[in-house]
C-alpha cells in the first residue's frame, strides 16, 4: 500500500532564500518506525531531516526526531528551529503574537525550549536554549598535530590563535579547533578517516574549526563544520555554534558581560551564508549559566513522498 508523506523544505539560519543550512520537516510522521525515518532522511539527502511526533509530554508542543544521512542524532540545532518554524506557521499565529515561548519532546524525553519572535504575524527569529557547557581537557600538542593533519592544515596555524582544543557539548559534543587566520580556515581541506581516528572514544560528532577574523564586521567569529559520521561539511550548525559561543566566553577570548551576545558566520566555503546568533549567560566568576543560539528560517517549498 502506498502512503503519502507530505514534507516541507526550508532553510535555516538564513537570511535569504537558498543559503543557510537546508532541512526537510515531515510534520506528521506519526504511525513511522525508526526504519522508516532513517530510509527518509537518506532520500531527502540534508544534513538532518526532522520528523514530527504527537507527544504525551506536559509542556510539549510535539515530540522531535532527528536523523541524519545514517544515523538519528540525540540533539541538533537546526532541525529543532526548523521544526518549530513549520509547527508555528501551519499551527496559526494570531496577529497579535509577539513572542511565542513553546517546546518540545527531545531524546529521552527532556523539554527542549524555544523562543519564537513574531513580527506582523510571520515568524521573524527563532532561538533555542541549549544544554548548560561541559568542556573536555585540551587536547596534548602530539594530539593537536594530528588534527592540524587531519583537516589539512599546518600545526602552527592552530597553535598560533593560542586558544585551547577541546571537545565541548551544550548538548551535542563537538571538537572545538581554533585556526589563527581566515585564509587558513579557507584552505582546510578535511580527512574524515583521519579525524574519525584522532577522535575515537571522545564522543565527539563534529569538528568545528573557526577563526576570529571574519567576512562580517558584526560577526565574533567564522566557522566550518565538519561531521565525520557524514564525512561532509555542513553549513550552518546550532549545537555547534552553541558549544563554540560558551567555549569563546569560557577561555575570555570575547569580551563577556552577564549576557554575551555573538554572531558566528558560516557556510561561506559552500555557498550557503549562515548567519548564527547567540547569547551566553553567567554568573559569579564567570560560569556560564546557560547558551541561546538561533537565527531566521525561510521556508522553500512543500511536497510529498509517496513510499
Amino acid at each position: 500500500m502506498t502512503v503519502r508523506r507530505r514534507f516541507v523544505l526550508v532553510d535555516v539560519f538564513a537570511d535569504r532564500p537558498l543559503a543557510g543550512n537546508p532541512l526537510a520537516v515531515f510534520p506528521e510522521a506519526q504511525g513511522l518506525d525508526a526504519d522508516a525515518l532513517q530510509s527518509l532522511a537518506r532520500e531527502m539527502d540534508h544534513a538532518a531531516t526532522a520528523f514530527l511526533f504527537p507527544s504525551a509530554v506536559p509542556g510539549a508542543a510535539f515530540r522531535l526526531r532527528i536523523f541524519s544521512r545514517d544515523r538519528e542524532m540525540p540533539f541538533a540545532g537546526h532541525p529543532a528551529l526548523g521544526a518549530h518554524f513549520v509547527h508555528a506557521v501551519e499551527a496559526g499565529i494570531p496577529a497579535e503574537t509577539r513572542l511565542l515561548r513553546v517546546a518540545h519532546e527531545g531524546d529521552g524525553g527532556a523539554l527542549v525550549r524555544v523562543e519564537v519572535a513574531v513580527e506582523g504575524g510571520r515568524v521573524a527569529m527563532l532561538r533555542l536554549t541549549q544544554s548548560a557547557p561541559v568542556s573536555g581537557l585540551p587536547l596534548d600538542s602530539d594530539t593537536v598535530a594530528r588534527v592540524a593533519q587531519a583537516l589539512g592544515l599546518a600545526e602552527e596555524e592552530i597553535q598560533a590563535a593560542n586558544q585551547p582544543v577541546q571537545v565541548v557539548s551544550t548538548g551535542l559534543p563537538v571538537l572545538i579547533v581554533p585556526v589563527a587566520t581566515l585564509s587558513g580556515l579557507h584552505r582546510a581541506r578535511p580527512r574524515y578517516d583521519r579525524l574519525r581516528e584522532v577522535l575515537e572514544g571522545r564522543d565527539a560528532s563534529v569538528v568545528y574549526a573557526f577563526t576570529k577574523e571574519t567576512i562580517a564586521a558584526r560577526s565574533t567569529a567564522h566557522a566550518r563544520a565538519f561531521d565525520i559520521g557524514g564525512s561532509v561539511e555542513v553549513p550552518g550548525a546550532g549545537a555547534a555554534a552553541g558549544a563554540l559561543s560558551a567555549y569563546l566566553v569560557a577561555n575570555a577570548a570575547v569580551t563577556v558581560t552577564p549576557v554575551t551576545s555573538l554572531v558566528i558566520e558560516q557556510g561561506h566555503a559552500l555557498n550557503r551564508p549562515s548567519t548564527l546568533r547567540a547569547e551566553v549567560r553567567v554568573k559569579g566568576a564567570g560560569a556560564v549559566t546557560q547558551v541561546v543560539v538561533g537565527g531566521r528560517v525561510v521556508r522553500i517549498g512543500e511536497g510529498v513522498l509517496e513510499v
